[in-house]
């Protein structure tokens, strides 16, 4: 059973999802798998990166591994 609050969830072409809990301040994240044990990560990184298509930074999860910007995630 899941005891911390989903902040929000993120799905990837129709084909996984997760849901999305921040840490109290914004800099980490953990990801909750769409699964019946729902596993969860450990604390992942938030860093800023640069868009080229935005032209601006925006904070992404995990950038060198689950790549998931937060721009994507829709709030619970």
């Amino acid at each position: 059973m899941l005891k911390e609050k989903i902040h929000g969830y993120y799905t990837h072409s129709n084909c996984c999802s997760y849901g999305v809990i921040l840490s109290d301040y914004g800099e980490a994240a953990k990801l909750v798998m769409n699964n019946e044990d729902c596993d969860t990560t450990d604390w992942l990184d938030i860093e800023y990166v640069f868009d080229e298509d935005e032209d601006e930074f925006v904070p992404v999860i995990d950038p060198e591994g689950y790549n998931i910007s937060l721009n994507l995630v829709i709030r619970a």
